[in-house]
């Protein structure tokens, strides 16, 4: 892969910069729980730059999928050309998450607080999905990549359904969770965090450029902290942009942007058309 940056200006969209940001977490033989969607972009973009021995598992138990085009649910055969092997959600979890093979975990949240923890049970009264896997995942996965694409931060979770750092420091570990593993990325659609060391608070590594530190803080309800050497995140380059335009279009671009790239093709295209004849 090049680590050329972008030369050029090219319109990105939010989606390009976290999936690439959070692909970028993924090192070269990594186990890497995945589901459809941006966890599979990330993955594959991860896969085709610099990681091409990580091993993608999805959460209905497909290992190592050859993903051609992207995967309408977790257990779609149809978009792949083949798999390593094919397991259950039982013996996925139990034989392989449950026993520390699992080094990375993919988590979207509605709401997340400071140190990690996921809501997506109960907000305002109102009853959601839960947790699916998200829960065993988030417990036992060595690193875990947070996704708040749509969700918000908050100062307390309204309901706990996925562990994160629970109360900060060791609480999480004293609570009978593996030692070592936890959060350690968390991408939003204004900046990039990590988690500290010692106390599991969340910190902004980085930020989009364009976005001010005061931009990102108002959408935090408490006193965030800032790392020493605070940066602007990396933006693709244009191979990865080439490769998730290719690969997953409507995830990459979104649905309704490329829906109208494809029309202004066509109106093109029929043009063309009727000049020729």
């Amino acid at each position: 892969m090049s680590k050329k940056k972008t030369s050029k200006k090219i319109k990105l969209t939010l989606d390009e910069i976290m999936c690439s940001v959070a692909a970028r977490e993924i090192k070269d033989g990594d186990v890497v729980m995945i589901g459809h969607g941006y966890p599979m972009l990330t993955g594959y973009l991860a896969k085709k730059t610099h990681a091409p021995h990580a091993v993608l598992i999805t959460e209905c138990g497909l290992v190592d999928p050859d993903v051609y085009r992207p995967m309408q649910h977790p257990n779609d055969f149809s978009s792949t050309m083949g798999v390593s092997m094919c397991t259950d959600i039982p013996d996925l979890f139990a034989s392989n998450l449950f026993r520390g093979y699992v080094d990375v975990g993919f988590l979207a949240a509605a709401e997340v607080d400071k140190y990690g923890n996921i809501n997506t049970s109960y907000i305002g009264g109102k009853h959601f999905a839960g947790s699916g896997g998200a829960n065993e995942i988030a417990g036992y996965a060595k690193r875990t990549i947070i996704l708040l694409r749509h969700g918000r931060f908050v100062e307390n979770c309204e309901y706990i359904t996925t562990p994160g750092y629970l109360e900060g420091c060791d609480s999480r570990y004293k609570a009978g969770l593996p030692e070592g593993t936890g959060p350690s990325l968390l991408v939003s659609t204004k900046g990039v965090f990590r988690f500290d060391e010692k106390t599991k608070e969340m910190y902004l590594e980085s930020y989009y450029p364009g976005k001010a530190v005061e931009e990102i803080q108002k959408d935090i309800p408490w006193q965030l902290k800032i790392a020493p050497k605070l940066k602007q995140t990396i933006l693709p380059t244009e191979e990865e942009l080439r490769m998730m335009r290719e690969f997953a279009p409507t995830i990459s671009l979104g649905r309704s942007f490329y829906v109208q790239i494809m029309m202004n093709y066509m109106q093109k295209f029929m043009e063309e058309a009727q000049k020729r004849k």
